[in-house]
């Protein structure tokens, strides 16, 4: 009976050997993907905010023309110009 019991632990270490060594891989592979999801998107947020500046600089462009032709109209019916 004792090394009935002693096999029995054998082959439960083997089994825990085992699925620690697999687990080991999964957690190795879900680094990896992890960092490489983390480096697409620091390259979106990147693009993102430059996409972000173009339009508040277009943004800025166009209410400084609108000022303009305010100004303008301003002018215009005050009789200055």
């Amino acid at each position: 009976m004792g090394m009935e019991l002693l096999d029995i632990l054998e082959s439960r270490v083997d089994s825990l050997v085992t699925e620690i060594e697999h687990l080991r891989k999964e957690n190795a592979k879900l680094r990896e993907d992890a960092s490489v999801n983390l480096t697409v998107l620091t390259e979106e947020n990147y693009y993102l905010k430059q996409a972000l500046e173009e339009e508040q600089q277009l943004k800025d462009a166009v209410l400084k023309r609108v000022d303009g032709l305010l100004s303008r109209l301003q002018s215009a019916a005050s009789g200055t110009t």
